[in-house]
């Protein structure tokens, strides 16, 4: 089996499994099927002009009385610069408000509006049939041993 040009000591031995992973070349397979489901759940959520990652923070923001911005940004997988300049763009659509905490002044609370909450409600049922359809394809035990390998890859296997 080939080499990867990355790969510095060619004389070292390698095993049949190391050989097989290497071919198959699972990031590629991560890659291919992240972009998949992102351009999917674009499509669902163009007729809101909603890109996934603010529909990913209505998602959490839905669940509860606001995060902070540091939670927030665990919860949706992105850096707090990214998520402040996303955040900024879905307040100006009134999608989202912010909220001082008022026991501490540097902490700031990111609260879903009625206006982000009703496009939520909107989108839900596709989205959910899509989440539906990923589970059919793969079937319910491949797809629930799939969240845990991915949850274990994330360094997260022990969150819900």
């Amino acid at each position: 089996m080939g080499r990867k040009a990355y790969d510095t000591d060619m004389t070292a031995p390698r095993s049949d499994a190391e050989d097989v992973w290497h071919d198959s070349d699972l990031t590629l397979l991560l890659a291919q099927a992240h972009r998949q489901v992102h351009t999917r759940l674009n499509h669902i959520l163009s007729t809101e002009n909603l890109p996934v990652e603010q529909w990913r923070i209505l998602e959490a923001l839905a669940q509860g009385d606001g995060l902070t911005m540091g939670v927030l940004a665990e919860r949706v997988s992105m850096n707090i610069s990214a998520l402040s300049k996303t955040v900024d763009r879905m307040v100006s659509r009134a999608l989202v408000h912010r909220r001082q905490d008022p026991e501490d002044h540097r902490r700031v609370h990111v609260l879903i509006t009625d206006f982000g909450q009703d496009m939520l409600a909107r989108r839900a049922p596709e989205v959910e049939g899509y989440r539906d359809e990923i589970v059919r394809r793969l079937g319910s035990d491949q797809a629930a041993e799939l969240s845990r390998m991915l949850r274990a890859l994330a360094g997260s296997e022990n969150r819900a």
